[in-house]
């Protein structure tokens, strides 16, 4: 494993998966992609000892954490006082995006006349999902329908004034739909930030770094969706405290592979900040990848250590991880030969296997079969990482390797 891939993988905490609570994960790693709340769950098991899926949701209900539209103007779960300077960075582009989208959708209105009757409809209500949001709209005389809603709920939390409550599996009506809250109502205060722009642009900085080293400013600008101009303002904000390596890119002073700096607090975020949100695509498996056919039994499998150190580490990275999300480019992590299995297009980044923090296929979880489909007919030991997962989830998971191959995305 190369020194890039051993920092990257420590930094994401997947060399050492750390003994750390759901919030103090999310607060190291800032963010963690959230438009499908089974790939969110799955990308704290593979971070974390002992952690199941009940954990992650206990932290939603418990507002420990929250659900919000983020970078890139996603959804991710962030801490709730992280959630007030991100918006002041993320939301004036969010915002551009949620009008442009409501007029797509037939709705008229500016920020002025529709964020009143966005509040009006969560104020006091509790988690809603889009359908209910919908009908209190439309009571009091802002029609919209289908992702109208959606875009309109954006809008607001744009603003700060929406975010998402827990999904129906959570014991909100509408069986694991998202749900939207006022955002006030649901973190006990408006959101609001503490920190002025540079200091915002340097807080993201750093805490990007924190996750992400060796990294550059341009993928800073990749991940966050910000204007390079803005990326390399918060480069130049904190650029007393990064050294540069040898083999390019940056890293935190005083910082090594796999270890902390001394600041960081026990939830992670390392300042303080006033407190103060989701897409409603999640597919009904909720991995957001597709299952293989023609599989067999793994009794062939072979057992991957249990030590996070050890040689031809193999972790199972769920769909839209930030091991593949986080940097410009995936070079030296996914060969273009299976780039295609990995991003057929659409919007879909499978769940993948890592080696040695290489992708060396992709896998899928259809009920209780766990189907495993290598690169180049790759013999791949994966049977620890499927009954962790079946720890985490607290139900049986079964491995089984698809017959077919997927050089280079062809027969997926």
């Amino acid at each position: 494993m190369n020194d890039l891939r051993r920092e990257r993988l420590a930094a994401q905490s997947l060399l050492r998966p750390a003994p750390l609570g759901v919030p103090g994960l999310v607060g190291r790693l800032l963010a963690v992609q959230a438009q499908d709340v089974t790939a969110a769950a799955l990308a704290f098991r593979v971070r974390s000892t002992g952690l199941t899926r009940e954990d992650v949701e206990a932290a939603v209900r418990e507002r420990s954490i929250v659900r919000a539209w983020g970078p890139r103007g996603t959804l991710h779960y962030v801490l709730p006082e992280d959630l007030g300077w991100l918006i002041s960075l993320s939301g004036p582009a969010l915002a551009r995006d949620a009008i442009r989208r409501i007029g797509q959708e037939g709705v008229a209105g500016s920020p002025e006349t529709l964020l009143p009757a966005v509040v009006r409809a969560l104020e006091g209500q509790g988690p809603l999902t889009k359908a209910e949001l919908g009908e209190r709209l439309s009571a009091r005389g802002l029609l919209a329908t289908g992702q109208a809603i959606v875009h309109l709920a954006a809008l607001g939390a744009a603003h700060g004034l929406v975010v998402l409550g827990p999904s129906g599996r959570d014991g909100v009506p509408g069986a694991g739909k998202p749900t939207y809250v006022h955002a006030a109502d649901w973190l006990g205060a408006p959101v609001a930030s503490s920190l002025d722009r540079d200091r915002s642009l340097a807080e993201l900085a750093r805490r990007y770094l924190r996750a992400h080293a060796p990294a550059t400013s341009a993928d800073l600008a990749a991940w966050s969706g910000l204007p390079l101009r803005d990326a390399r303002a918060g480069w130049r904000l904190i650029a007393g405290s990064l050294d540069e390596l040898p083999g390019g890119g940056w890293r935190l002073r005083g910082t090594a592979p796999g270890i902390e700096t001394a600041s960081e607090t026990a939830s992670g975020s390392g300042i303080e900040t006033a407190p103060g949100i989701e897409t409603a695509s999640e597919n009904a498996s909720g991995t957001g990848i597709e299952t293989a056919s023609g599989s067999e039994t793994a009794s062939g499998f072979e057992i991957a250590s249990g030590s996070a150190a050890a040689p031809h580490a193999v972790r199972l990275l769920p769909a839209f991880d930030e091991y593949l999300l986080g940097w410009r480019t995936r070079s030296g992590v996914l060969a273009d030969a299976h780039a295609r299995a990995v991003h057929p297009g659409g919007g879909i980044l499978r769940a993948t296997v890592l080696v040695d923090g290489v992708i060396r296929g992709t896998w899928s979880l259809n009920g209780p079969t766990l189907t495993v489909s290598p690169f180049e007919g790759e013999r791949l030991p994966v049977q620890a990482e499927a009954e962790d997962v079946s720890r985490f989830l607290g139900r049986p998971v079964t491995p089984v390797l698809s017959r077919r191959e997927t050089p280079s995305g062809r027969g997926r």
